[in-house]
This record gives C-alpha cells, sequence and structure tokens, in this order.
C-alpha cells in the first residue's frame, strides 16, 4: 500500500476513535445538540441553511471522504442526519445560484483550495472535496467558482491522487 494511502487509512482510524466508532446515523431526530456534540465534538460549520434554520456540519475533511450534516430545530434539537458527500447531494450544484459561502454551508469546509490559471488573466479557484465517488472509487469533487470568484462555473469528479497510484487504489505489488 502506498505511503500516502496508509497515512490516510491512519487519519480515518483515528477519526473514528476519537469519535468512539459512533456513527451520526445511529442519532435519533429529535436529539438535543448538546447531546450529539458531547459524543462527535463541535461542528466544523455552524450557519443559517436553507431553511433559515441553524445548519451543522461535521466532516472528516481534509482526509477523510464524509462529512454529515442536521438543522437543528428551533428548541434545539437534531432533525436526522444526512451524509453529504455522495454523487447525489453534489448534483444540487447543478442549480444556478451556488456560492462559496453556500457550498461552505452545505458541505463544510473543503478538502484542498486550489488556484487554476486558466490563461494570462483568467484565474479561478477550485475547492476540492474528497468522498467516494458512486460509493466505491476515492475521488474529489472538484469545485471550480467563476471569473466573480464567488460563483459556481462547473463541478465534477476526479480521481483521489492520494489513491490513484495508476492502479485505482491496488498496490500492483
Amino acid at each position: 500500500m502506498p505511503l500516502r494511502a496508509r497515512i490516510a487509512s491512519l487519519s480515518i482510524i483515528c477519526f473514528l476513535a476519537l469519535s468512539g466508532c459512533a456513527s451520526f446515523t445511529s442519532v435519533s431526530p429529535g436529539t438535543n445538540i448538546d447531546t450529539v456534540i458531547k459524543q462527535f465534538g463541535e461542528p466544523a460549520v455552524r450557519c443559517a441553511g436553507p431553511t433559515g434554520r441553524e445548519r451543522l456540519v461535521w466532516t472528516a475533511q481534509p482526509m477523510g471522504q464524509t462529512a454529515w450534516a442536521t438543522e437543528l430545530s428551533t428548541d434545539g434539537r437534531v432533525n436526522g442526519f444526512e451524509q453529504v458527500l455522495t454523487d447525489t447531494h453534489f448534483a444540487v450544484l447543478a442549480n444556478p445560484g451556488w456560492t462559496k459561502d453556500k457550498i461552505h454551508c452545505e458541505f463544510g469546509p473543503p478538502a484542498e483550495i486550489q488556484s487554476l490559471g486558466l490563461g494570462f488573466y483568467d484565474k479561478h479557484t477550485t475547492w476540492l472535496y474528497r468522498y467516494m465517488q458512486n460509493s466505491t472509487w476515492y475521488a474529489f469533487m472538484v469545485i471550480t467558482f467563476g471569473d466573480d470568484g464567488q460563483h459556481v462555473m462547473k463541478f465534477g469528479p476526479v480521481p483521489d491522487p492520494m489513491f490513484d497510484e495508476g492502479t485505482r487504489g491496488f498496490d500492483a505489488d
């Protein structure tokens, strides 16, 4: 196994150990947010979600492939958790109007931020989210922002080079 893949695996194991191997899917809707924070720690993101309620995102970025989101009721209870780093959920980016702030609130912080020079004066920023494409392949969802630096210009998956040593994550030795 390549060194980078071993490091990533170790990071994921550490994340699971710190969270007590508990899963967000085991949290019942209606659980008080203080109970969730005690079990999983503080969320990476707290923001106003699309419904106006507070949205919270816990993420395994930059090395993991998951992020779990929920919205709170007015009395501070979770409405259930959704794994948001999926092909199905990334499809919402096809709708117009996605900005950096909305993406940060929806998916949490990216694993990487890069600047691309698409021409002499043309600079674009990309956000990369690690995830499991089709629940099978280690991938990045690459989100490229347009000339204004704020609105999504395009998005799409690419293999995660940390796991893609020319063998799509399988060691040839």
